[in-house]
């Protein structure tokens, strides 16, 4: 694969069905000094999903319900790595540091498909998410067994790197499976409307700012640390992309 296909392929896919050889053209005609704009270019239209060209009925609403479980995974991902956080993660003493959580629970559940209720059509899907949640349990459960035997207790250098990295790409590769599972569902299920999905963008996006938010006073509260600041970060970033799109959705009613 070479960089301008690459390149051709962070653009949203109706972006990419309707205009996508133009894009790999121009780039490869244009070179490396091109990439820059490009990637801008793509970052600029996942932001801005009114517009998106349609090829079929409901593909934006499609493509922006799993888009938005894939930024719920993301978040997964980015608070796991920050474990043991007590900034984020609430006792029953200090409730107020999961508030963050409500925004964005009602979010996903705004965005949640509604499958059909018909027999042959949900054997379909159970079959279909079977199929692309196998190899991930059979990971998970690897895991877990690992963990049970006691084996990671006695291991050091490149083995214990080597079983990092597998539960890590363990826990990317459930995020990934999942989000297959909700773009299978959402080819035969009743989709959120246009205006319920940019709630959905919005309160999504304020549940991860108000846990940036948390972040960052608490880092002004103590002494800064590299991986709390790249949260902080990282949260501000997935925050910025949920409302931006949200907005954008909500003032074009895509």
């Amino acid at each position: 694969m070479n960089a301008a296909t690459l390149l051709t392929r962070l653009y949203p896919p109706a972006v990419r069905e309707r205009w996508g050889a133009d894009i790999n053209h121009e780039v490869s005609a244009s070179g490396i000094r091109s990439w820059p704009d490009t990637l801008v270019g793509a970052v600029r239209l996942w932001l801005h999903p009114g517009d998106w060209p349609e090829t079929c009925t409901g593909q934006t609403r499609r493509v922006l319900t799993v888009a938005l479980f894939g930024l719920t995974a993301a978040t997964g991902l980015l608070l796991r790595s920050a474990e043991p956080s007590t900034t984020l993660t609430a006792d029953v003493h200090h409730p107020a540091g999961s508030v963050w959580l409500v925004p964005l629970l009602v979010g996903v559940g705004l965005a949640v498909p509604l499958p059909p209720l018909r027999l042959a059509a949900l054997r379909r899907l159970t079959a279909a998410a079977v199929r692309a949640l196998a190899a991930p349990a059979a990971a998970v459960l690897t895991l877990c067994l690992t963990a049970w035997s006691g084996l990671a207790d006695h291991v050091t250098g490149p083995a214990d790197a080597a079983m990092v990295l597998f539960y890590w790409l363990t826990l990317g590769f459930v995020a990934l499976r999942l989000c297959t599972v909700v773009a299978h569902v959402t080819r035969t299920a009743a989709l959120p409307t246009t205006r319920r999905l940019a709630t959905a963008l919005l309160s999504l996006g304020t549940g991860l700012a108000l846990a940036a938010g948390q972040n960052l006073l608490a880092l002004v509260r103590t002494a800064p640390h590299p991986d709390s600041l790249t949260g902080t970060l990282a949260l501000s970033l997935l925050a910025a992309a949920a409302i931006g799109a949200g907005r954008d959705l909500r003032r074009t009613g895509a």
